[in-house]
């Protein structure tokens, strides 16, 4: 399994403990069928409570028109479809230049899949960060990405060297993942004057099922703060159903980063 290297300078006192996190979570991507290095994953993960774990490679490094597939996401559609997104790096394994996002489909609970369909590709730009989310009240299925310029890598943005800056944006499929809306910007809403790197999910998002805000449509995300360079998670969430989003809670204190959000 390949070695993950984050890049935050926040992050680097906790290098060795989120690298051994993040092989845990590609260890249950393997065991939900999305890999990215092309092992098989058999027996993965073995021996909980009885269950034992299997799964097969959906997105192989150098196979297909990307030399390396990351950060992956899954989502379950109202009518049962399963899928399976990820970034689809062009040239390298880098985070930024050529990336694209890609989506396979399943509809028989993950014995098939799909050959991957682009959802979002702008040129030589960098299109990733997928996380999704399903609006089980319309059968809506949101995913939230960021952008930014091919030439505009994680270190450049922070400093504020850069030529542009992170944006945040929101597509939907109304038909089970089929087809996809043009990516709609959204950064205002969703993204501070004073935030300079920032990232949707990864993973996925969640509906709240209970209480007052039953319905609401909620996204992990991330961002460093300028001047700073402080690192906080916080999410932002969508009580119309996916047609305006906004900033919602953040840590309390920085030194954190990608993050996952449940009720």
């Amino acid at each position: 399994m390949e070695t993950v290297h984050y890049r935050s300078k926040c992050m680097k006192r906790f290098d060795h403990v989120i690298g051994k996190r993040h092989v845990l979570v590609l260890l249950l991507a393997v065991a939900i069928a999305v890999v990215a290095d092309g092992k098989s994953g058999q027996s993965a993960l073995q021996g909980s409570e009885g269950l034992e774990w299997s799964g097969k490679p959906l997105f192989v490094s150098g196979q297909g028109d990307y030399h390396t597939y990351r950060i992956p996401a899954l989502a379950v559609t109202v009518k049962g479809t399963v899928l399976a997104f990820c970034e689809g790096r062009e040239h390298s394994a880098s985070d930024s230049d050529n990336i694209d996002l890609l989506v396979k489909r399943s509809t028989d609970n993950g014995q098939t899949w799909s050959a991957p369909q682009v959802v979002w590709n702008d040129a030589s730009n960098s299109c990733g960060n997928p996380c999704a989310v399903v609006d089980r009240e319309t059968g809506v299925i949101w995913l939230l990405a960021t952008w930014n310029l091919g030439q505009d890598n994680e270190q450049r943005i922070i400093a504020r060297t850069s030529k542009d800056t992170r944006r945040v944006f929101a597509i939907h499929s109304d038909d089970d993942g089929q087809t996809w809306s043009v990516p709609r910007e959204n950064t205002a809403q969703v993204k501070k004057a004073n935030w300079t790197w920032y990232a949707t999910g990864p993973g996925s998002g969640i509906q709240i099922e209970h209480g007052p805000h039953n319905g609401r449509l909620v996204i992990p995300c991330d961002h460093v703060e300028a001047d700073t360079n402080g690192c906080y998670s916080h999410i932002i969430y969508s009580e119309d159903h996916g047609q305006n989003w906004k900033i919602g809670g953040s840590t309390p204190k920085d030194q954190v980063n990608e993050c996952e959000v449940v009720e």
